[in-house]
């Protein structure tokens, strides 16, 4: 399900034309969290349908962690295109997969939920100063012709909830975990460039800390 939800945002992002916002609606922090680290290499692992989509919100991911001192391993370098990481692999084969790579943590990013909101915005009329006017019957209404009228519309809002998530590696313990939402993404280069800086900002001022 999660899957499914991703590839229908990374579709919504080439597909809407609406104004985008995004920001970080929650976020949680393990009591321990500060004390575990600080990690060197983070695996990044997206649930996404989508092969060319996928690859691509893990090239940006990895390219905002390399920018902040993190050396990164991406799920596509060493996982087939289609690989499910419930189908393919057991909980403790998966683990011992990342492990090889080296990595010391795992951040992992999925979407949650979806919601379509309509709206419909009414039209609106405008008319000129409302001066005297003392001529005929015809003429006053030829006098307040043309009004400015602006036809009603619908609008289509799209907001997708998402959720980062940090592992440490040798404990298998989530440390940190943040929400965020994304609203009418028109592009899926700037709305993930602009969301992954967002993310790993975040990570950072909570304690995310490199070697």
């Amino acid at each position: 399900m999660k899957m499914k939800l991703f590839s229908l945002l990374l579709l919504a992002i080439v597909m809407s034309g609406c104004g985008p916002s995004q920001k970080i609606t929650g976020s949680w922090a393990d009591p321990g969290a500060k004390s575990m680290g600080p990690y060197s290499k983070i695996f990044v692992i997206v649930m996404a349908q989508n092969p060319d989509n996928n690859f691509y919100v893990e090239m940006q991911t990895a390219r905002t962690l390399i920018t902040r001192g993190f050396k990164v391993v991406k799920s596509n370098d060493i996982f087939p295109p289609k690989f499910s990481a419930i189908k393919d692999f057991t909980r403790e084969e998966l683990t011992q997969a990342i492990k090889k790579t080296g990595c010391d943590a795992v951040l992992s990013l999925a979407v949650l939920d979806s919601k379509k909101v309509e709206t419909y915005n009414p039209g609106s009329a405008y008319y000129p100063m409302n001066y005297s006017y003392f001529g005929n019957y015809y003429g006053y209404y030829n006098h307040y012709y043309p009004q400015v009228y602006t036809p009603g519309y619908y609008s289509v809002d799209k907001t997708f909830y998402i959720e980062a998530n940090l592992y440490d590696v040798a404990t298998d313990k989530l440390l940190w975990s943040i929400q965020s939402e994304a609203k009418n993404p028109s592009s899926l280069t700037e709305w993930y460039k602009g969301y992954s800086t967002m993310l790993i900002n975040h990570l950072k001022s909570k304690g995310l800390n490199q070697k």
